[in-house]
């Protein structure tokens, strides 16, 4: 594989686990009042389809190969929207005390 491809397949999973954290968290608050069964359904469907989703954008960016070295870059993306969502609720909370 070409060096710019894995480049931007690298970016394009780091982007994509960043979207998927943010995702997820919006999908929670959400539904978070509904039935637990249709929580539970609602979000396998959903985490399916963003999957999917991730699958199809490396099947256009570098024909569907997935390395190992993308996942951990998924990873690093999920645990970034994480911090970043932890860091500015916490700063948002303690600002908002100040005042």
């Amino acid at each position: 594989m070409k060096l710019d491809i894995q480049i931007y397949s690298l970016i394009y999973s780091f982007i994509f686990g960043i979207f998927f954290y943010y995702s997820l968290f919006i999908l929670n608050r959400i539904i978070c009042k509904l039935k637990i069964i249709i929580i539970y359904i609602l979000s396998v469907i959903y985490v399916v389809s963003l999957a999917l989703l991730y699958f199809w954008g490396l099947l256009y960016i570098n024909n569907g190969f997935v390395h190992f070295y993308f996942i951990i870059m998924l990873l690093l993306g999920y645990i970034l929207g994480f911090l970043i969502v932890k860091f500015y609720f916490t700063y948002k909370i303690k600002k908002k005390n100040v005042m």
